[in-house]
């Protein structure tokens, strides 16, 4: 939903106010109603589970017709008897092959939740093995383990223990709209390497910030991780950063649900913060960029305050849906950056965008504007991967070293493109940026 300023007053701009519910996640032993702990596994493919039989008598009509599929291919087809034998690789290939098997069965598109119950089947964390019998962690009643497995998992217990609480509160309340820490700087706030620092310092130890549950903390790092990286990656890389009044900022492979759905904290972070900045421009560029259907001029139009108004302050944006980089780069909306930003982009990846690898030209095309550009990925393992294969193509200065970013959302997920190396990822979580040479 959208809403124009109910009086039609200049004092402030047409805001959106996009009204959304999230969406319903699946985790293999939480009740598929109610998302408390369950051990009542369906009786037939025994992926799915409830609390109680009420419950599943409840969730059967959403259930009922995958569940044959499911019955036929995993269960008593045998289909997840030789999961233990496969490589990490083939185990991810694998799942993706049920769910193609599953839609052509049922002769139509899985539901996101479907296809969580093959993403992230009900089986033993440690070996893969499959069983209705299994046992789950006490502590964050997420992980689970077969017979031979002792249940321990301590590295990444907390983080489950905060992505259950996270489901929990999601499910039971919607989408949390945090308040936005709102001070103006008089002199540009040098952030600190620490989000938890900013937060108490903007907050001013107020009474709602020392009364914030863990979930809409989470939540707040969420909504906060783009525009903070790329201020943080804007000061580390322009040596202008203080005194620069227009500042262009090109987002690549934007996803809606991602980048795009919270522009008006690029007002509180940017233009808030950075008192001589008078025009903050955000161009979002992707072939995987859909816009929901709300007119072009409300979804663009960022709420600027009274203060920001009278001194002719802006926050332009403008969104290029299904677009390669490369080729928007030729086009006549294409306006020189000052920062590059490609979040989680996954450029070491070989199947992109429709099976096909189009970052190679992408990559050249950024690289040849001579800009800083920031690259954040997942995990660990993913940020040296994503720089490797720049320079695999192209000659470049290394300006920061792949490091935690300490404005990564805190908000965990789960991760299926690396879940060998890491069960639950955080968006944003390493940073390294970059320079072309050539």
């Amino acid at each position: 939903m959208y809403d124009r300023s109910p009086d039609g007053s200049d004092e402030e701009e047409d805001a959106v106010v996009l009204n959304f519910c999230p969406r319903f996640v699946f985790v293999s032993n939480l009740c598929l109603i109610c998302m408390e702990r369950s051990e009542e596994a369906c009786e037939s493919c025994g992926m799915v589970s409830y609390c109680t039989i009420k419950h599943k008598k409840q969730g059967w009509p959403k259930h009922r017709d995958l569940c044959k599929v499911l019955t036929e291919v995993c269960t008593n087809g045998g289909g997840l008897s030789f999961l233990p034998d496969l490589t990490a690789d083939d185990y991810r290939v694998y799942r993706l092959k049920l769910i193609e098997i599953a839609e052509r069965r049922l002769e139509r598109l899985l539901e996101p939740w479907e296809k969580e119950i093959l993403l992230y089947p009900r089986v033993c964390c440690s070996c893969r093995y499959f069983s209705k019998a299994l046992r789950y962690c006490p502590a964050c009643g997420i992980e689970l383990f077969c017979e031979n497995h002792d249940g321990k998992h301590e590295e990444w217990c907390r983080d489950f223990q905060v992505f259950r609480r996270v489901l929990f509160m999601q499910h039971r309340n919607g989408n949390v709209d945090p308040e936005i820490p709102d001070t103006f700087q008089d002199n540009p706030l040098h952030l600190p390497d620490n989000f938890d620092l900013l937060m108490a310092q903007l907050y001013s130890r107020s009474t709602y910030y020392c009364n914030m549950d863990c979930y809409t903390y989470c939540s707040l790092s969420h909504i906060s991780t783009i525009p903070l990286t790329t201020l943080y990656s804007m000061q580390i890389s322009c040596q202008d950063w203080e005194t620069i009044d227009t500042f262009v900022v090109h987002v690549i492979g934007a996803e809606f649900q991602f980048e795009c759905i919270n522009l008006h904290m690029w007002e509180k972070f940017f233009l808030h913060l950075l008192p001589n900045l008078k025009h903050l421009r955000l161009m979002f560029i992707g072939p995987e960029l859909r816009l929901p259907a709300v007119p072009l001029d409300l979804l663009t139009a960022v709420k600027i305050c009274s203060a920001c108004k009278s001194l002719d302050r802006r926050v332009n944006v403008s969104f290029h849906p299904g677009k390669f980089y490369h080729n928007f780069c030729r086009t006549k909306q294409f306006i020189k950056p000052n920062l590059v930003c490609l979040f989680n982009p996954g450029l070491y990846r070989e199947t992109g965008f429709e099976g096909r690898d189009t970052w190679p030209e992408t990559i050249r095309e950024f690289c040849k504007i001579k800009v800083p550009v920031c690259v954040t990925s997942y995990t660990k393992h993913e940020i040296p991967r994503e720089i490797i294969r720049i320079k695999s193509i192209i000659d470049v200065e290394t300006i920061l070293e792949p490091e935690r970013n300490p404005f990564a959302s805190i908000k965990p997920d789960r991760n299926f493109v690396s879940d060998d190396a890491a069960p639950l990822i955080y968006k944003n979580y390493y940073l390294a940026i970059i320079r072309g040479k050539s």
